[in-house]
């Protein structure tokens, strides 16, 4: 927890015993192949623009070979940092207990120093052989939510060699996420910005075996590199905020859009300035609140210990960052009201 607050990341060994790993590494297989297109579908229009995905679209109906067609054609080499799929969790109830579980949300409630968490969204990361660089950028400057108490864990699906050695596991910004002039240092916040030369110490997770997992404060830069190897690398990130957070105003900062799929469900059902809080933004903690004991059985025993450090400390993580930071791409970081308690009457 204290590592997490300082660096704002922090590395947890064994988080999943082998048997939850090697389950949710085929469930994300199925739902990959189910939902493959939809994949497709986000990566031209973030990378070709929304244009050139409603002519694909009215010319072809977008099918999966048109599409994957498209990102070999236009695109350079290398220019594809990885496919990615959200919100597995919609459609697979094994994901979602596993989401509610104390090894999961329990140590995101652990980490931000909250009683009440909720899930933002999953997506699955697929980097593969020869997708390029994942660019430097912060996970909050693409979520429409006016908060500092955001965390996301990064889980790979098998092992994952260190960066040095060629591996392909995120590498952070060490501190960023208490950086209020960020923003300032690289100026244009619609071009990339490079944390390597900004004077952060950069940090990386190691080497990961399946089950460890990384996690990371929403404002904290990451990046990873590009994948060199002749295998797939695979990954889900998941990321939780401290119910009671609002809806970003406009006025605050502007959203970096990359990641607009995930929240088109419940954006409009929200209105800014309003409490987050949504069907599918679901209180994953604690589990009385979720209904979700049941997946303690299971996944429990390994985050226990981060369970009762919560209660004991009562909150020593999580509290870095006001104010924000950018993520180098287009989003502004600023102004959050990431402490506030807002412990109402709670959707389900």
């Amino acid at each position: 927890m204290l590592e997490f607050e300082r660096t704002g990341h922090v590395r947890t060994r064994k988080l999943l015993p082998g048997a939850a790993t090697s389950a949710l590494s085929k469930e994300v297989d199925r739902l990959y192949t189910e939902r493959e297109s939809e994949a497709l579908r986000q990566k031209v229009r973030v990378l070709l623009g929304d244009d050139r995905l409603a002519r694909a679209e009215h010319k072809s109906a977008a099918s999966p070979h048109v599409l994957r067609r498209i990102l070999r054609e236009e695109l350079p080499e290398g220019a594809v940092p990885f496919m990615q799929l959200f919100n597995l969790w919609r459609t697979s109830p094994m994901v979602h207990e596993l989401w509610r579980s104390p090894a999961l949300a329990g140590t995101a409630a652990s980490l931000l120093g909250v009683e009440r968490v909720r899930l933002y969204q999953d997506s699955y990361f697929l980097k593969r052989p020869g997708d390029g660089p994942t660019h430097w950028h912060s996970d909050l400057s693409m979520a429409p939510l006016d908060t500092n108490s955001f965390v996301t864990c990064w889980l790979p699906l098998h092992d994952v060699a260190a960066p040095d050695d060629g591996g392909s596991s995120l590498v952070f910004a060490s501190g960023s996420h208490r950086d209020v002039a960020l923003n300032f240092w690289h100026g244009d916040p619609r071009r990339p910005v490079d944390a390597s030369t900004r004077g952060y110490p950069l940090r990386d997770g190691g080497a990961l075996r399946a089950g460890d997992a990384t996690w990371h404060h929403g404002w904290v830069l990451h990046s990873a590199a590009p994948n060199m190897g002749d295998v797939p690398r695979r990954a889900v990130a998941v990321s939780f905020y401290a119910d009671g957070a609002s809806r970003l105003q406009g006025a605050l900062r502007s959203q970096h859009d990359e990641d607009a799929e995930s929240c088109v469900a419940w954006l409009g059902d929200v209105r800014p300035g309003r409490a987050a809080r949504h069907r599918w933004l679901p209180l994953v903690w604690p589990p009385d609140a979720t209904g979700g004991g049941s997946a303690r059985g299971s996944v429990g025993s390994c985050a226990e210990a981060s369970t009762r450090a919560r209660r004991s400390v009562g909150g020593a993580g999580g509290r870095g960052g006001r104010g924000g930071a950018g993520d180098g791409k287009r989003g502004r970081g600023g102004g959050a009201r990431g402490r506030r308690r807002a412990w109402g009457k709670v959707e389900p």
